[in-house]
């Protein structure tokens, strides 16, 4: 009788496990899709200027360059 018991524990068990593997393989794929949505965000926000760094940049402020500003 105990034998039964202790293979009707582990099969408890592993169903247990196996639920929550799936539920944390759907958040991992959540939380996937949302890391690369910011990583665009912050790569489109970004200005890299050549020898000086990468400045934060709001393009929808900003029009196209006419190259009208001189020294």
């Amino acid at each position: 009788m105990s034998d039964y018991s202790e293979v009707s524990q582990l099969r408890t068990q592993c169903a247990i496990l196996e639920s929550q593997i799936n539920v944390l393989q759907t958040k991992n794929g959540e939380l996937n899709q949302l890391l690369k949505q910011l990583e665009k965000r912050s790569t489109q926000t970004f200005k890299d200027i050549p020898n000086v760094g990468k400045f934060p940049v709001d393009y929808t402020t900003l029009s196209p360059d006419d190259g009208d500003f001189q020294l």
